[in-house]
């Protein structure tokens, strides 16, 4: 049964539930007619995955920013198939400790966190410690005064790099959340009329903010999604005091572009490639459980077309697609994870016929699909 709207889009996007609360992948989108037999439909960006060391208090720190709504009561334990879509490939059954969807309401466009305190196997390695790491460095919230909410959210205890830098209604501050994620707020230059009531003037959520080593390849790759809207950001050095912004005591250096789908949600992706300080660590390898922003899950109506299409195309996949995510034969979608040049996890979300669910390994026990208590 559906169980209303979610995620905010510009079109309706529903989640599909059973009547015990199992989350099904599936996203409704509308019938979409493919551009070319090389669209993959991709409509909507569905959530990015935090992973925390602390569920509790890390939903609590979100929800003053205003994701105060959230689905919940997902299973804790899956298939080993969906465990291998997450690229543990050596797990019988993973375990969450606590997981939930955190959602905005009201909010300007998609702003869906797929929030997540693994069990087992959990990497807890603190995340990034700069925002210029290849992979998934930071989100973006879009507010009406940063000057308010950084005065606000300082005074409740949250670290930032330094003050507000910029002209009113072009400031941005990075901060960083409980487990030490980057988030950018970024001023709007279009007035709000949210109240100030002590709350945040946070909208929305505009773009997610990844570091590539090659700009041009990676734009390239991002195409093939269908991220065709480019706008290119020009090779440019901050000041001292932009840099300082960034959390650099030196000169920053860097190129990027503004990607951006060009129907369903619209959203963007800021790609960025660093010239100085450049760091080349890859990003968080696999499995997908290491602490920090990881994962970026985007909708797509049927997810083995789209997965057939991009494996023609040569993008590499984590393994195979799950069903997701009852664990039972009744789910109607589906996951699989693309990786970008730079390792970055891009998760497909979409329809799928249902099938048996895949067998254990024989060397496992029986499935057991627990649900929170």
């Amino acid at each position: 049964m559906l169980r209303g709207i979610f995620l905010g889009l510009c079109c309706v996007a529903t989640v599909s539930w059973a009547d015990d609360y199992e989350l099904q992948a599936t996203v409704q989108t509308p019938d979409i007619q493919f551009e070319s037999d090389t669209d993959i439909g991709l409509w909507a960006r569905f959530h990015f995955a935090i992973h925390t060391a602390d569920f509790e208090n890390t939903r609590a720190f979100y929800r003053r920013l205003g994701f105060t709504q959230g689905i919940s009561g997902f299973p804790v334990t899956n298939t080993h198939s969906m465990a291998r879509a997450l690229g543990m490939f050596d797990v019988c059954q993973y375990e969450l400790e606590k997981g939930e969807v955190l959602l905005f309401p009201g909010a300007d466009n998609t702003t869906g966190i797929d929030l997540l305190q693994w069990r087992n196997p959990f990497n807890p390695e603190p995340p990034y410690g700069k925002p210029n790491h290849l992979g998934m460095a930071y989100a973006t919230l879009m507010t009406a005064n940063v000057t308010s909410d950084y005065a606000l959210l300082k005074n409740q205890g949250v670290q930032f790099l330094s003050e507000p830098y910029g002209a009113p209604g072009n400031r941005f501050v990075f901060m960083r959340d409980p487990d030490g994620i980057f988030l950018k707020l970024e001023e709007s230059a279009i007035p709000s009329l949210k109240p100030n009531n002590g709350q945040t003037q946070i909208m929305g959520m505009p773009y997610i903010g990844i570091n590539v080593s090659d700009l041009q390849a990676s734009v390239a790759f991002y195409r093939r999604f269908g991220y065709e809207h480019v706008r290119w950001i020009n090779e440019q050095t901050l000041s001292a005091e932009e840099s300082a912004a960034w959390g650099f005591d030196q000169p920053v250096t860097y190129r990027g572009a503004d990607i951006a789908i060009t129907r369903g949600d619209h959203h963007r992706i800021r790609l960025l490639q660093w010239i100085t300080p450049f760091d080349p660590e890859p990003a968080y390898p696999p499995p997908i459980n290491h602490k920090g922003i990881n994962r970026l899950a985007l909708t797509v109506p049927d997810v083995e077309r789209a997965a057939r299409i991009l494996q023609e195309q040569g993008v590499p996949f984590l393994s195979e697609i799950a069903p997701c995510c009852s664990g039972t034969d009744t789910d109607t979608g589906g996951i699989v994870h693309a990786i970008d040049p730079d390792g970055v996890f891009l998760e497909l979300v979409g329809d799928l016929e249902p099938r048996p669910v895949p067998p254990q390994p024989e060397h496992c026990p029986p499935l057991e699909i627990r649900y929170p208590d």
